[in-house]
């Protein structure tokens, strides 16, 4: 499997690539600007911020790229602003659209 793993990279598309690059950039950035005290959870907000950026920011760049014709750069921005302030994003969704009460 590890093996593998350079081949399976070099196969996604590069949008994905970007949103993967970008997001880590963004995690990296929110780690070093609103650092946690204990590792597992900056961990795990790495982690969130990654995956956000591959998920939301898919969307995010869909729309910039829609809208400015601007192509892999469009993915880049929406993956770094999702890898940095996923979290928040997701937190903001689900109070407003999903009506959850914060914690």
């Amino acid at each position: 499997m590890i093996d593998k793993m350079p081949q399976v990279l070099a196969d996604l598309p590069d949008h994905v690539k970007a949103l993967i690059v970008s997001g880590a950039a963004g995690a990296f950035v929110r780690a070093i600007y609103a650092p946690e005290h204990h590792w597992r959870r900056r961990v795990i907000e790495g982690i969130a911020g990654g995956a956000s950026a591959v998920f939301l920011g898919g969307v995010v760049g869909h729309v910039i790229a829609a809208a400015t014709g601007a192509g892999v750069s469009s993915y880049l921005a929406a993956g770094f602003v999702m890898g940095e302030g996923g979290l928040a994003a997701i937190r903001a969704f689900r109070q407003h659209i999903l009506k959850e009460k914060a914690k």
